[in-house]
C-alpha cells in the first residue's frame, strides 16, 4: 500500500519534522486496514520485527471491561515516584490524540508521534494496520526511542488477539468482566475472560481484581504456570468507610512489608466497591514486582494522591460551593456499556442532590446502549439524547430505545426526553433547562464526553474540583 500523496521518498526524519502534520497522519491511519477491527497478531509481529523493536526492561499489560484506564493511572503514579521513567499507552482519548502515549504522566508531542508513524510506513510495506495496531507500535517506539524503564499498556479490546499482547509483559493485571464488544469476545463472562486472560504469559506474574471471576482465568493461569494473586482468594480489601480500605495477602510469593497495607484511600471519584477493587488490583500488582520495580508501600502512597484521571466520574462546580450558586452541579463519566453505567448508578443514588437529575447520554452503535439506558433511568429524572458522528446512533433511536423500556414504581418514565443533533447541543439544551439545585450527568461514549470536557475546559466554564477533592 502506498504512502500519501506527496510523502515519497522522503526521509522519516524529514517527514516527521517538516511534512504531515500529526492530524493528516490520524486520517491516513484511519484508511489503511478495509476493517476497523481486525484481530489477530501475526501482521503486526512482522512490522514489529521489520523495526527492529525492542521492548522495555519493565512491562505491565492491563486488561479488562471496566477501570482499565484507572488501575494505568494509578500504577503509573507509583512507579513513577518510585524514580522511574513510566510511559504508559491508554485508549481511546478524550481530547487530543497525545493522551494516548504518555510518559512521566506527559501527553507526547506532536514531532514524535508523526516521527514514529513514518517509519511504520515505511517499515509495514504492503501489510495493512488497523488504527489500533498503528497507535500501539507508535506507542512502543516512542517508549523505545525515550528509553522508558516500566511500560504500562492497556488493552483495546479482549487481550488474546490485542495489538498490546504483542509484547511480553512481565505482570497482567486483569479488572473486571462485564459483557461488552460480544461480537468479537463472545457472548458470556467466560468466554470473555478467556480471551482477557490471553494476556497471561507462561511462568509469569498476573493479577485478577474482579471480585467474582470466570473459572477461565485462573484456568489460564494455572495452564501457563503463573503465579496468580486473585481477589478474595489470594488477598482481601477490608474498608473501614466508603473510601479507606486495608489490604491484606498472605501469600508466599509477597515479601514480609507487602502483606499489610493499610488506610489506603481510592484517587477517584465512583461507587465505593469498583473503586475499591480496582486500588487493591494496583496494590496487588505493585507488591508482586516490588523487587523488579523498588516500589515501597510510601511511593503507593504518594502517587494517589497526586494520581488524576479525567472523564471518570468527574464533578464539575461553579465555584467549588455545590448546588447553591445559582448553576447546576456538573457530572462527566465515560460509562459506555451496561457494567460502567451500573456503577455510575451507584455513585448517583449515593450523592445527595437537592433537585433533579439531567441525563445527557450518547452512544455508538456497538454498544447495548438500551441495557446502559435502562441501568441509568432510576437515577435519571429527564434526559437529552445527542446524535453522534463516526458510529454513533441517532439521539431518536436512543428516545424510542427509552421510550420502550416504559416506566415503573422505581424508574417512572421521564418527564423530558429531548434530541439534539450533537453532544455540545445537547448538553447546552440540558443546562438551560436545569435549575440551580440541578445536576447535569453528561455520560457515554469517550467522544460524547470528550466533547463536552472540550468545552467545560475553555476558562469561562466551571473549574473542575481535583479528582483527590
Amino acid at each position: 500500500m502506498k504512502p500519501p500523496a506527496g510523502l515519497r521518498n522522503l526521509k522519516p526524519r524529514a517527514f516527521a519534522l517538516e511534512a504531515y502534520r500529526l492530524s493528516d497522519w490520524l486520517a491516513h491511519i484511519q484508511r489503511q486496514h478495509w476493517r476497523s477491527v481486525d484481530l489477530s497478531l501475526e501482521r503486526i509481529a512482522q512490522v514489529w520485527k521489520n523495526l527492529a523493536g525492542k521492548r522495555s526492561d519493565f512491562v505491565i499489560a492491563v486488561a479488562g471491561t471496566n477501570g482499565k484506564g484507572s488501575c494505568v493511572a494509578m500504577l503509573a503514579a507509583a512507579l513513577q515516584d518510585a524514580g522511574l521513567k513510566v510511559g504508559s499507552y491508554t485508549s481511546p482519548h478524550l481530547l487530543a490524540y497525545n493522551e494516548r502515549i504518555r510518559i512521566n504522566g506527559r501527553a507526547a508531542d506532536d514531532a514524535a508521534l508523526c516521527q514514529a508513524f513514518v517509519e511504520i510506513e515505511h517499515a509495514r510495506k504492503a501489510i495493512p494496520l488497523t488504527y489500533f495496531e498503528f497507535g500501539t507500535l507508535c506507542a512502543l517506539l516512542v517508549f523505545q526511542r525515550q528509553q522508558v524503564e516500566a511500560c504500562i499498556l492497556e488493552t483495546g479490546m479482549g487481550g488474546r488477539l490485542d495489538a498490546v499482547n504483542l509484547i511480553r509483559n512481565d505482570i497482567a493485571l486483569i479488572t473486571s468482566i462485564g459483557l461488552d464488544h460480544t461480537q468479537w469476545l463472545g457472548d458470556s463472562r467466560e468466554r470473555i475472560a478467556a480471551e482477557k486472560a490471553g494476556i497471561l504469559k507462561p511462568n509469569a506474574l498476573a493479577v485478577c481484581a474482579e471480585p467474582n471471576p470466570p473459572s477461565s482465568i485462573a484456568a489460564t493461569a494455572a495452564e501457563r504456570r503463573c503465579v496468580l494473586l486473585q481477589n478474595g482468594a489470594h488477598y482481601q480489601v477490608e474498608a473501614a468507610d466508603d473510601r479507606l480500605l486495608s489490604w491484606r495477602s498472605r501469600h508466599p510469593a509477597l515479601a514480609r512489608q507487602w502483606r499489610c497495607v493499610e488506610n489506603l484511600t481510592p484517587p477517584f471519584f465512583g461507587a465505593p466497591a469498583p473503586q475499591r477493587d480496582n486500588l487493591a488490583g494496583v496494590v496487588a500488582t505493585l507488591a508482586l514486582t516490588h523487587a523488579q520495580t523498588g516500589v515501597t508501600e510510601q511511593n503507593v502512597r504518594n502517587g494517589l494522591r497526586k494520581c488524576k484521571l479525567k472523564g471518570r466520574c468527574q464533578v464539575f462546580t461553579s465555584n467549588g460551593s455545590g448546588n447553591g450558586n445559582g448553576r447546576p452541579e456538573i457530572i462527566v463519566d465515560v460509562a459506555h456499556n451496561p457494567a460502567s453505567a451500573a456503577v455510575l448508578a451507584d455513585f448517583l443514588a449515593q450523592r445527595a442532590v437537592r433537585g433533579k437529575t439531567v441525563g445527557v447520554f450518547g452512544s455508538l452503535t456497538d454498544k447495548a446502549s438500551a441495557d446502559i439506558i435502562a441501568a441509568m433511568r432510576c437515577v435519571i429524572d429527564r434526559w437529552y439524547f445527542a446524535t453522534l458522528a463516526n458510529g454513533g446512533h441517532t439521539a431518536e433511536t436512543l428516545r424510542a430505545q427509552l421510550v420502550r423500556l416504559g416506566g415503573s414504581a422505581a424508574a417512572p418514565a421521564p418527564a423530558v426526553a429531548a434530541c439534539d443533533t450533537s453532544p455540545l447541543a445537547a448538553y447546552c439544551s440540558a443546562v438551560a433547562a436545569a435549575r440551580a439545585h440541578d445536576r447535569v450527568v453528561i455520560f457515554g461514549s469517550f467522544y460524547m464526553v470528550g466533547a463536552i470536557l472540550a468545552h467545560l475546559e475553555q476558562p469561562a466554564e466551571p473549574a473542575a474540583r481535583s479528582a483527590t477533592a
